[in-house]
């Protein structure tokens, strides 16, 4: 019976040795996992946190640069509504000059500038209704014939207009004709009067950003 002694013993001897390493193994397994779990997870934790920060920096400045555009737009807006009350005043100041010296200057220069740019005879000059005892056609006529080097003949139309001020001056056959009144100048010069008033008023801001 001691062969087979021995060769349990033997058995036995190689099975604890063989726990032993299996166990020593899984030791060494678990900890690498243990380890690599860990790494993984710092790595996870920075890789949040540095896509968290991204993301904040983004997001603010997404906010400022909408901050400044709205800022931007406010200030556009309050510079538009100066200038439309600035148009607005102007015209009805121009809606009250009709009756006075000014008026009847500015009304003669309206006819010859039409009556010049149109080169023909005889034209017609038509006026808004009460306004034809404002303005003197030997005056306007004796202007154009030495504006243009050719005599011209103008006449007051019967016909009126629905104007606050101003004239047309037209062919008598009425196959050309320049509108100057006051309303059709407001409409061909706004975008011009408009760039000279933000000029005017706001002329400074350009300088103190230099």
């Amino acid at each position: 019976m001691g062969g087979i002694d021995n060769i349990i013993e033997l058995i036995n001897s190689k099975t604890a040795e063989k726990e032993k390493e299996i166990v020593a193994e899984a030791e060494k397994y678990k900890k690498q996992k243990l380890s690599e779990a860990k790494k993984k997870a710092k790595m996870t934790a920075e890789e949040i946190t540095s896509k968290a920060e991204t993301e904040t920096k983004a997001e603010i400045t997404r906010f400022e640069a909408s901050a400044k555009l709205k800022s931007k737009y406010q200030l556009l807006e309050a510079k538009d509504d100066l200038i439309e009350e600035i148009l607005s005043s102007a015209i009805e100041h121009l809606k009250k000059m009709p009756g006075n010296k000014a008026y009847e200057k500015a009304l003669e220069r309206l006819v010859i500038d039409g009556a010049a740019s149109l080169e023909e005879t005889p034209l017609e000059i038509v006026l808004p209704k009460g306004h034809a005892s404002q303005i003197s056609v030997r005056t306007v006529e004796n202007a154009v014939s030495k504006k243009t080097g050719k005599k011209t003949k103008l006449s007051v139309s019967r016909e009126t207009i629905r104007a606050a001020g101003g004239a047309i001056v037209r062919t008598t056959d009425n196959t050309r004709r320049v509108d100057n009144t006051f309303e059709e100048r407001y409409v061909r010069f706004e975008s011009a009067l408009r760039d000279q008033i933000f000029e005017i008023l706001f002329s400074t801001d350009k300088k103190e950003k230099k």
